[in-house]
């Protein structure tokens, strides 16, 4: 019998990563009917199997003429009936960045945990870490956000040092670490896995574009010299990781090379990764993904969150 309906907020990009923190949440909670608000139709078909599951297709932007307009909080004041909720979730990894749009961002979430409060529902922040950021007013203004909220769960201690002084705030380890294993023990084979990601549109890391995908071509090619079967993993379409393992898989030109693109077929690209016996691993998830099931792992660190976690893993 469902019991509870919550309102879910998270980054609906197709990311392998933040499917996982989803895919937890909906197996630990069978009860409980979710809503994502979401402008990505997607998810209809990525949990297509889950009953409990459902799409709010949300407004943030509309064009007219040539103009774009936020009609975020006007239209979804209108469609969504809040009152049907028992509580707001905001479930995701680094979902606290400081980039140009931050107020922006920060102006909805306080409308949405306003809105729940206001109507004494509960509010909710779990799996995240705190940055980058550049000045101290980000910090206090999502200081002030937290402090209306009634649990923030940070994955790492750094974040959570940030604001420990909240008797709302927690600390516990990524989200993905509690995902329910497979049934089948399957055996390791002889493929090294690369998780790799596009320096291109990254800022502070296109100096290194080069240097990476030629140490990255590298080590695919020593693997494959050893008798190795490679596969590259995109863990987000999105974000261009498929752009650049083609270009890389081009270059090395071997047909022991596999492709394993996510498109929002959870298990299928779990089962590929699991058969790896070494990842070496640029996306956050394909470390802690490689930490869970037990194999090699060789982090190639491109962000202190990695870095973070790592250190509080004793790592």
């Amino acid at each position: 019998m469902m019991k509870n309906r919550v309102l879910v907020c998270a980054y609906f990009a197709v990311n392998t990563g933040d499917d996982l923190f989803l895919k937890v949440l909906f197996d630990r909670y069978p009860n409980v009917k979710w809503d994502l608000l979401t402008a990505n139709r997607n998810y209809i078909k990525i949990f297509k199997d889950y009953k409990n599951v459902k799409i709010l297709y949300t407004y943030r932007e509309v064009k007219i003429g040539r103009k774009y307009y936020n009609v975020f909080f006007k239209l979804n004041d209108l469609i969504l009936n809040f009152k049907k909720y028992d509580a707001l979730i905001n479930i995701g990894g680094s979902i606290f960045m400081q980039g140009s749009s931050w107020k922006k961002k920060l102006k909805e979430r306080n409308y949405l945990v306003t809105k729940f409060k206001a109507m004494s529902k509960k509010t909710f922040i779990i799996g995240a870490n705190f940055g980058p950021y550049n000045d101290e007013e980000f910090i206090q203004k999502y200081r002030e956000l937290f402090k209306k909220c009634d649990d923030i769960c940070f994955r790492d201690s750094e974040s959570f040092n940030l604001f420990k002084e909240l008797e709302n705030v927690r600390l516990a380890p990524d989200i993905v670490f509690g995902l329910k294993s497979n049934e089948r023990s399957e055996e390791k084979e002889k493929i090294a896995g690369f998780s790799i990601i596009n320096l291109k549109n990254r800022k502070g890391l296109k100096d290194y574009y080069h240097l990476y995908n030629n140490k990255i071509i590298e080590l695919a090619k020593n693997y494959l010299s050893k008798g190795y079967r490679v596969k590259f993993f995109s863990f987000c379409e999105n974000e261009g990781d498929l752009d650049i393992i083609q270009d890389i898989v081009r270059e090395i030109n071997n047909q022991n090379i596999e492709i394993v693109n996510y498109k929002g077929d959870i298990e299928s690209f779990l089962n590929k990764f699991k058969s790896c016996e070494i990842i070496l691993g640029t996306r956050f998830h394909s470390i802690i993904l490689a930490l869970k099931n037990g194999q090699k792992v060789v982090p190639i660190i491109y962000s202190e969150k990695t870095y973070n976690v790592l250190k509080d893993l004793n790592m």
